[in-house]
């Protein structure tokens, strides 16, 4: 019996570790800001949000023949309601940890792999008190649909930057507006 109780204990004790390791919070008087273990999961609104690549055709958008450029993504089972009053930042690191360009803002076509380009590394989604989620980001640069019924937002990068098995990881963070 004290060996089962002994487990019992040991098994809570790595759970509890394990949950304050996957979610970080840091606060202060104007904005909490949330890391997750992760890319599926936002603790600071919503129980479950999926953040998922769309790589375009192979061979366009820039990409050589047998390899597709990252054109977009597509955030699935987002509450806006219950992420009112939250930015999103979703950025992408390559292997080793370097951010990567998500998009071209130079107006020329082609990947930043081919041209250099100082594209953003992030994109921004700021979600306002009444639940709209927008973007401070001109809409000539991506384009934001949202299919209300399955809470899912696709944004689609007019100007591809990097091949989508460039990307390592991607990144979520939210903080208060």
């Amino acid at each position: 019996m004290p060996k089962l109780i002994f487990g019992l204990l040991i098994t809570i004790v790595t759970g509890i570790s394990s949950i304050f390791a996957g979610n970080i919070s840091f606060t202060n008087a104007n904005a909490t800001v949330e890391y997750g273990q992760g890319i599926y999961q936002i603790a600071a609104c919503d129980d479950w949000v999926r953040v998922n690549m769309i790589a375009g055709a192979t061979g366009e958008n820039g990409a050589p023949e047998g390899l597709s450029a990252l054109t977009g993504l597509t955030i699935s089972s987002l509450d806006t309601q219950a992420c009112a009053g939250t930015e999103f930042t979703i950025s992408a690191v390559d292997e080793e940890n370097n951010p990567l360009p998500m998009y071209r803002v130079d107006g020329l076509s082609g990947l930043c792999s081919d041209f250099a380009c100082p594209g953003p590394t992030e994109v921004k989604l700021q979600i306002d008190n009444f639940g709209n989620l927008t973007s401070s980001i001109a809409s000539s640069l991506y384009v934001i649909d949202k299919d209300l019924n399955t809470a899912d937002f696709t944004i689609s990068f007019v100007n591809s930057a990097i091949l989508a098995n460039s990307v390592g990881r991607l990144n979520i963070q939210t903080t208060s507006l």
